[in-house]
């Protein structure tokens, strides 16, 4: 009895070490997935304000998340493969490095003609800004990426 008892607790533990180990094997592919995707485009952020005025754009994966309010509730949108597509052809342009160097092309944020606005890429502990430019005229190196971020933020559409 106790021979058959023993066997059993080892069968036992076999088998649960190899359910163990499968799971952890499914949950490291699944990072490793989402690691790639994630490679694909860094995190994007876009954010404009003024004193009556707040629009916070980011862009993380295949996922929008918009605030419209200081403080308020994010709304999150999923971005179809397209536009996800396009925002990577455009991102390949974007000199990261050279963000903080852009000159703004006007000055209205200045006098309240236009919200002040930023263009961040957000890649692992790696953040690239942009310096302060009016919203609505960002600079024209980075002028197509910021449209369209902004566009897809204002899609009503998802995958």
């Amino acid at each position: 009895m106790k021979t058959l008892f023993s066997t059993f607790l080892v069968l036992v533990a076999l088998v649960s070490c190899n359910c163990q180990k499968a799971a952890t094997e499914k949950s490291n592919l699944t990072s490793t997935e989402t690691m790639k995707q994630s490679q694909e485009i860094p995190v994007l952020e876009y954010e404009a304000m003024s004193r009556g005025y707040f629009k916070k754009i980011t862009i993380t994966g295949d996922i929008v998340t918009v605030i419209s309010v200081r403080d308020g509730k994010p709304e999150t949108k999923a971005i179809s493969n397209e536009d996800l597509a396009e925002l990577k052809t455009l991102f390949e342009k974007v000199d990261k490095e050279g963000l903080k160097d852009l000159k703004d092309p006007t000055q209205k944020r200045f006098y309240d003609g236009a919200p002040i606005a930023k263009f961040r890429v957000i890649e692992g502990e790696n953040v690239y800004e942009t310096v302060d430019f009016d919203g609505g005229f960002p600079p024209a190196e980075i002028k197509e990426i910021v449209e369209k971020v902004i566009e897809v933020s204002q899609k009503k559409t998802i995958k």
